[in-house]
């Protein structure tokens, strides 16, 4: 992880209701259970994720929706779906 200090000046936008998609992948990276979760801030979504894992992996994004597009940033987990993780996860993979 790197860390560094910003100038908070140069944010354009801010989110005051997140939005976020958990996904929950059977074992073996089988079949997938999506929710999307709002009203609520990141605590609330990581006290709820436990109650629906049912020991499950799961990812947890965060959602920005614009004008014909949907953009997930991912904030825990790693894509079960591909090959292709990202470097920092390959080396606990």
């Amino acid at each position: 992880m790197k860390a560094k200090t910003v100038d908070p000046r140069d944010q354009t936008m801010e989110v005051d209701d997140p939005v976020y998609r958990v996904y929950f992948w059977e074992e073996g990276g089988g079949a997938k259970e999506e929710w999307e979760l709002s009203e609520g801030d990141l605590d609330e979504v990581l006290d709820w994720i436990p109650t629906r894992s049912l020991g499950r992996s799961h990812r947890l994004w965060a959602v920005i929706r614009a004008p014909q597009a949907v953009t997930l940033i991912r904030l825990r987990g790693v894509d079960l779906d591909t090959d292709q993780w990202p470097t920092w996860a390959q080396a606990v993979r």
